[in-house]
C-alpha cells in the first residue's frame, strides 16, 4: 500500500512539472509601472504624494491605468508590479523597458541608500548602522502557479556608487499608511546582527508577513498561486548621506523551473519501485 501510494505520488508530482514545463512561455508575463514623479523614490500612488489624499495616479499597463492587482493602500508608496504567468519566465523592471514598452514613458526607478544603507550613523560607535525609508522602493508580485522565483537587483549606471542592494519579500499586501521617512534596520549588521530586517510591517500599518531577505542583490522565495508578495529593496550608498543622489536600478525576477535532475531523480525512482516490486512478486 505505501508502495502504491508513493508511486502515485510522484506520478502526480512529475505529471504536474510537465504541464508546467510545457505551459512556459505560452504567455507573457507582464510588468506594470507606476507614472508618479517626485524627483525622488517616493512613488507615490495618489495625488497629493505623503501630504494629503487624491486621485489615483496612472499606471501603465493596468486596466484603465488602475493600481495594480487590487492594491487600495491610498498612502503607500508603490513604484512597480510584476504578474509571473508561468514557471520558466523571465521579466525586467527598469525604466529602459518601461520607455519600449510603452512609447518612451518615463517611470521613477531610482534609490540611494534605501531601508539598507549600513554606513556609520556616528563614528563613535563604529557598530550601529541604520536604513533610511525615504529612499525605499516597493513593487509587488504575484504568480498564476507555484514556482521559485528568483529576484535580482543590479544598478544601471556603471559609474553610481552603490555597491550593492538589499531585498526584502513579505507574504500580502501593504494597508494603511507608512511612516515612509522612518529609520529601519537600525543595528543591521550583515551575517551578525539581521534581526532588525526581519520583522513585518516595518514602516507601520498592516498586511505584510516577513517571508525573506537579502542584502547581497538577490534572493529567492516560494510564491504560491494567486498570492501577492511585496517587495522592498534599497541601495548601500558608499558617501553615506540620508537621501543621497538617486540611482536608477533594474530587476530581473525569474520564475525557476524545475531542474533537469528531478526529472532524472523522479525516473530512477520509479525504476527501482518497479524492481523491488518485480523481486516481491518472485519471492
Amino acid at each position: 500500500m505505501q508502495q502504491k501510494k508513493l508511486v502515485k505520488a510522484i506520478a502526480l508530482a512529475a505529471a504536474g512539472t510537465a504541464m508546467t514545463l510545457g505551459a512556459a512561455g505560452s504567455a507573457s508575463a507582464e510588468v506594470m509601472y507606476n507614472t508618479a514623479s517626485w524627483g525622488a523614490t517616493d512613488g507615490w500612488v495618489l495625488t497629493g504624494g505623503s501630504d494629503g489624499g487624491g486621485a489615483p495616479i496612472p499606471w501603465l499597463g493596468t486596466p484603465g491605468g488602475a493600481l495594480p492587482m487590487g492594491f487600495t493602500s491610498e498612502k503607500h508608496a508603490l513604484n512597480w508590479a510584476a504578474m509571473i504567468d508561468n514557471a520558466g519566465q523571465t521579466l525586467e523592471v527598469s525604466a529602459a523597458d518601461a520607455a519600449s514598452r510603452f512609447n518612451g514613458a518615463v517611470v521613477d526607478l531610482d534609490t540611494a541608500n534605501g531601508a539598507w544603507g549600513s554606513w556609520q550613523a556616528d563614528p563613535q560607535n563604529p557598530s550601529f548602522t541604520r536604513g533610511w525609508a525615504h529612499n525605499t522602493d516597493f513593487g509587488l508580485i504575484k504568480s498564476a502557479v507555484d514556482t521559485t522565483v528568483r529576484i535580482e537587483v543590479s544598478k544601471v549606471n556603471a559609474a553610481d556608487n552603490i555597491f550593492n542592494y538589499g531585498i526584502t519579500v513579505f507574504e500580502g499586501m501593504h494597508t494603511g499608511e507608512i511612516n515612509h521617512h522612518s529609520i529601519w534596520n537600525a543595528g543591521y549588521i550583515s551575517g551578525l546582527n539581521e534581526a532588525p530586517a526581519m520583522v513585518d510591517n516595518p514602516f507601520g500599518g498592516s498586511g505584510l508577513s516577513y517571508l525573506t531577505h537579502g542584502d547581497s542583490s538577490y534572493v529567492e522565495f516560494f510564491a504560491q498561486a494567486n498570492q501577492a508578495y511585496t517587495v522592498y529593496l534599497g541601495g548601500n550608498d558608499i558617501g553615506g548621506d540620508i537621501f543621497g543622489t538617486p540611482y536608477a536600478y533594474k530587476v530581473n525576477i525569474s520564475a525557476v523551473p524545475v531542474p533537469a535532475a528531478a526529472w532524472l531523480f523522479a525516473s530512477g525512482l520509479l525504476g527501482l519501485i518497479g524492481v523491488n516490486r518485480r523481486k516481491t512478486k518472485a519471492a
